[in-house]
């Protein structure tokens, strides 16, 4: 099974507030299983076809990576993102990014970077997922962890400058 992470540049005035406030140049990430991409969108967790405009590059521009990963992680990763599908999006993560509050962030509800980190952890690929993670930073661990050749220029650098909200410590998303 063929696993990729599909990385999107802004294409709106909210996608570049996004990546203004999470300092990166990705505003959304999807998980693509076989040609059906998982994501984490306003208001619902969805599975569209590759041609579904929302979705699409084009219309859209930006990075797709591709994972390696066993057909074991690939069919956990798919069967948590299958599971996930209806499930309300995070809006309070928006929140918590935008005032900096991690309180506000919700243990039962991810945002896009944090449903792809959790369906990798899922499928093993991480000991646990992360709460409040950006793109750059799920990059990163990916290529730490063996799972992708290399990471875009610049992502390091990005993600070594990232501030993540702050205050009480964010729950844990258990996959």
């Amino acid at each position: 099974m063929t696993v990729r992470i599909r990385l999107y540049r802004p294409a709106d005035l909210a996608g570049r507030l996004i990546a203004w406030r999470l300092e990166s140049c990705w505003s959304h990430a999807t998980i693509e299983f076989d040609g059906t991409i998982y994501s984490a969108t306003v208001p619902r967790i969805v599975a569209a076809g590759l041609d579904d405009p929302v979705f699409g590059m084009p219309p859209r521009s930006g990075e797709t990576v591709e994972i390696k990963l066993s057909d074991d992680e690939a069919t956990r990763a798919l069967a948590y993102c299958r599971s996930m599908v209806g499930t309300e999006y995070d809006i309070a993560s928006i929140i918590a990014w935008a005032l900096r509050i991690r309180a506000l962030q919700s243990p039962k509800r991810v945002y896009c970077f944090e449903f792809v980190y959790a369906a990798l952890a899922a499928a093993g690929v991480f000991p646990e997922s992360k709460c409040l993670v950006t793109g750059d930073q799920l990059l990163v661990d990916l290529y730490a962890a063996g799972r992708i050749e290399d990471v875009p220029l610049g992502t390091y650098l990005r993600a070594s400058r990232q501030r993540a909200p702050v205050s009480a410590r964010a729950p844990r998303i258990h996959a």
